[in-house]
């Protein structure tokens, strides 16, 4: 653990003691979208692309219908773009129309059909960054690998007291952080209970800290 900050208030039990409460909320109280229960890397990273530009419950309205129109890599590099537009048009996401058709093309050129699985390959893809690469590891991929975007970077910050404003996708230092407290098993459920954490209960205006799983442990809620 030595390359976990050495304060004395982050010890092996606090973090233990955080693993299993966000496994434990994901699984009892966690969010239930249709793209969770599926780990076909092609809908994982088609939704988290979508979900860059819109929020889930506008990706959920659609969810359905795309997936029967483009089941597939090869479907969707074939669909004109008029047929896209149909269905992710509604959301205001015109401009994602090229943007995944071309991304589909480029996956059957590039990479024989399938999502990359590695880090260095799905960054070659336009328009994924290392969270959306991480996502498409953990959620599909069923990788330990960690997914920090605000939410996540507001939890644990707020449980562990760390420092820090930048912006999740900038703070390498927290990336490195969330790596080493990484759970060995039920990795993907834990995403899944920090992203959910961080947008039902420790959001960033008035947090729900007496509903919160995390409060006998957290340092935001035994400050304030």
């Amino acid at each position: 653990m030595s390359s976990i900050p050495r304060r004395m208030d982050i010890t092996e039990e606090k973090i233990e003691f955080f693993r299993r409460k966000v496994v434990d909320f994901y699984l009892t109280r966690g969010r239930r979208w249709p793209w969770r229960e599926t780990r076909d890397p092609y809908v994982v990273l088609i939704t988290e692309l979508l979900l860059q530009k819109t929020t889930a419950k506008q990706v959920a309205k659609i969810f359905s219908n795309f997936l029967s129109k483009f089941p597939d890599i090869e479907t969707l590099a074939k669909a004109s773009e008029a047929d896209i537009e149909a269905i992710i048009g509604e959301l205001g996401l015109r401009k994602r129309v090229r943007f995944l058709k071309e991304l589909a093309q480029c996956i059957i050129k590039e990479f024989g059909n399938r999502v990359p699985d590695t880090l260095k390959g799905l960054m070659k893809l336009k328009g994924v960054g290392l969270y959306t690469a991480n996502a498409v590891r953990s959620f599909a991929y069923g990788m330990c690998v960690p997914v920090v975007d605000r939410n996540v970077a507001r939890v644990l910050r707020r449980f562990f007291g760390l420092e820090g404003e930048k912006p999740a996708y900038a703070d390498r230092e927290l990336w490195r952080f969330a790596e080493k407290i990484m759970p060995t098993s039920a990795c993907r459920e834990f995403n899944y209970g920090l992203i959910d954490l961080g947008a039902m209960i420790c959001t960033s205006r008035a947090p729900q800290c007496r509903g919160c799983p995390l409060r006998p442990e957290c340092t935001y809620f035994l400050r304030h």
